[in-house]
């Protein structure tokens, strides 16, 4: 089977674990901070949609930082030059996060993505209907 095109990705790009932009975003276990700072302040490095709707769990559930604190710290990261991540609707999905405290960043997701690919988003959450926006209603 042959894979897709990389979307006019680099050729040679490092993908992060969430325990690594763990690391490096908390600063809270030196020697893996140090690797992580490592190989993120040197390289181009790709962080997938996944993994980042970990670290803000993680960080929300685990850690209990506050959502603003949240949001600032990944959309810092985000916006560092060398790292890669999803254009299409990820940043949405932290304005949202950020907004919605009802939310869970799952719904974020779910709801910004819904709405990136014009898709009507069905559910029995009546938080999300709320405030999900227009594409979002109850089945």
């Amino acid at each position: 089977m042959k894979l897709p095109p990389k979307l006019g990705l680099p050729e040679i790009m490092i993908s992060l674990d969430t325990n690594v932009v763990l690391r490096f975003l908390l600063d809270d276990v030196p020697e893996q901070t140090k690797k992580a700072t490592n190989v993120i302040g040197k390289n181009k490095v790709y962080v997938t949609d996944v993994v980042v709707v970990e670290v803000v769990y993680v960080l929300e559930k685990v850690i209990l930082l506050p959502r603003q604190d949240i949001t600032r710290l990944v959309t810092d990261f985000l916006g560092f030059a060398n790292v890669v991540h999803n254009p299409y609707f990820l940043l949405e999905v932290i304005q949202l996060y950020e907004h919605h405290p009802s939310l869970s960043v799952v719904d974020c997701y779910a709801t910004a993505e819904a709405k990136a690919y014009n898709n009507q988003l069905i559910t029995f959450d009546k938080r999300l209907i709320s405030q999900g926006g227009r594409h979002v209603t109850s089945l």
